[in-house]
């Protein structure tokens, strides 16, 4: 009964004691701050800033985590993993933990990077866990406007460069033949989506299909480098030269504050020597059948001598009679070409019917010439074109107003 008694005793004395206190964490055992890397001037909006967040830490830590709060008024990057090191500073052997991100302002004026907290579990002296809170204080940032003269795309970078080449040289192009050309960009300081979009490459004369864009990113310490690369396919539309633009891709250089300008150069493109289609029209038929036509000529000499009653039809009358009697030029050209399997050849004897044609005629023969086109000169060339379904759809129907 006495030990019952002592036991409930000893109990009461347990429960009834205080708990044992957390350990006092002052600030010289545990800071959290936000580091700035030094500007070369005040950033402008969509400027990179560099930050660390930086945790130097004379405690022993169980668990952590980063709470990062809520960036208003910039976008970011973070850049890598968290590290951890142990550092002397100060005369002492600490641990020391570091977050590197980048920043970009997305309005002027003096914006503020809100507190980040760090929450930390803790092992006393005698192995007690405590959770305790590290939170850094706010920063606050001046940020200018961007530039009035930026242009309509602000591409503020650390450092940019780009090449353009090209595949063969597109001045001197054999017959049929697509010049590649290529331009890769590469920023340094800015996210991937901060490139700008391909320039658009087209001309009446010009033929051109861009492929899908390629974006791609690597994360460093000083910044993400970016880079972009744009592909287009390119050749004359017919046998006549043409010059592509230049075009230009301003840029700000934030080392030196100074606006900068990428140029893709004009570009001469065309085709080295290309074959010319017969004599268009009625002069093509008369040169390729001059004897055939010298005999008709003489028999209608003398059926006109031997029918006197009969009047004589005019040199409009006899033009219009022959264009229904003779075989359309560009059909017998688009036949041909089939035949030898030529699809260069057929596409521009099938182009010669495109411009006679009129109303859902020309609409059906545009769409097969579009898929002709897609087959040769598109960015992924189909395979097994049917030639003789092209030729087919492009000459249902014979004749209409104005072939």
């Amino acid at each position: 009964m006495v030990a019952l008694a002592l036991r409930i005793l000893i109990l009461v004395f347990a429960f009834t004691m205080p708990a044992a206190a957390a350990p006092e964490i002052t600030s010289r055992d545990a800071r959290l701050t936000v580091e700035i890397d030094p500007l070369p001037a005040t950033p402008f909006e969509g400027e990179m800033i560099l930050i660390t967040v930086r945790g130097l830490y004379d405690v022993t830590i169980g668990l952590e985590r980063l709470e990062q709060p809520d960036l208003r008024n910039f976008g970011w990057v973070q850049l890598g993993r968290d590290s951890w090191t142990t550092q002397r500073i100060e005369g002492r052997q600490l641990t020391v933990f570091e977050r590197r991100m980048a920043l970009y302002p997305e309005a002027a004026g003096a914006l503020t990077i809100a507190p980040f907290i760090h929450h930390l579990t803790l092992v006393a002296g005698n192995s007690e866990r405590f959770v305790h809170d590290v939170v850094s204080p706010p920063v606050t940032v001046a940020v200018e406007p961007r530039p009035a003269d930026a242009g309509a795309w602000w591409l503020p970078a650390r450092s940019l460069t780009y090449s353009d080449e090209w595949d063969r040289d597109p001045a001197m192009l054999g017959n049929g033949e697509t010049a590649t050309r290529t331009v890769r960009i590469e920023a340094t300081g800015l996210p991937a989506n901060a490139l700008p979009p391909p320039p658009k490459m087209l001309a009446p004369w010009l033929i051109s299909f861009v492929a899908p864009e390629q974006r791609s990113v690597e994360l460093t310490e000083d910044g993400p480098v970016s880079t972009v690369v744009w592909q287009w396919r390119m050749r004359p539309v017919g046998s006549e030269p043409g010059r592509l633009e230049a075009f230009h891709i301003p840029w700000f250089d934030t080392s030196t504050r100074q606006m900068r300008d990428i140029v893709l150069n004009s570009q001469r493109i065309a085709f080295a020597a290309m074959a010319e289609p017969p004599a268009g029209g009625m002069a093509g038929f008369f040169t390729a059948n001059a004897a055939l036509l010298a005999g008709a000529g003489s028999f209608l000499a003398v059926l006109a001598l031997l029918l006197p009653g009969r009047r004589l039809r005019s040199r409009a009358e006899l033009a219009g009679l022959a264009r229904r009697i003779m075989p359309d030029r560009d059909a017998l050209a688009l036949r041909r070409a089939a035949r030898r399997g030529d699809m260069p050849a057929t596409r521009l004897a099938a182009r010669g019917l495109v411009a006679h044609s009129a109303g859902a005629r020309l609409a059906t023969r545009r769409e097969a010439l579009s898929a002709l086109d897609r087959h040769l000169y598109g960015r992924f060339p189909t395979t097994g074109f049917d030639l003789q379904a092209f030729v087919r759809t492009m000459l249902r129907g014979g004749r209409t107003a104005g072939d």
